[in-house]
């Protein structure tokens, strides 16, 4: 897996983060000051980058949290087969074959973006 390790504390809005081994971006991040008893609270809700789906974590600040080296890579779009789309990697001419996002329309010959996270690829827009 393509992980780093970095303190939940070190994370801000927009960052990237692993969550119930979900790739995901944070949309809303709090935390609380330190207390006599501890540490402080940290509370992150992000957005599954694959599917969207709304994820939350809450931690202490100095604990350590995973966050996913993401490639975006440029293909070429070969074939459209009902809501599957056969594409080439510009870089290394590998062919791989992903499903069409519901709101993205694609044409035969046109360049997309290509995101990989944790071993798992998608079309972005």
């Amino acid at each position: 897996m393509s992980i780093k390790i970095v303190e939940v504390r070190s994370l801000k809005k927009g960052n990237y983060i692993v969550i119930d081994n979900e790739p995901c971006r944070i949309v809303e991040y709090t935390s609380s000051k330190p207390g006599k008893h501890g540490a402080a609270k940290v509370r992150i809700e992000a957005l599954s980058i694959f599917d969207g789906k709304k994820h939350q974590l809450l931690t202490t600040g100095d604990n350590k949290a995973e966050v996913p080296i993401i490639t975006r890579q440029p293909h070429q779009v070969l074939s459209i087969n009902g809501n599957i789309a056969q594409l080439m990697n510009m870089e290394t001419y590998e062919t791989i074959e992903l499903p069409i996002p519901e709101n993205m329309s694609l044409k035969e010959g046109g360049e997309v973006q290509v995101l990989e996270a944790l071993g798992r690829k998608a079309l972005v827009t």
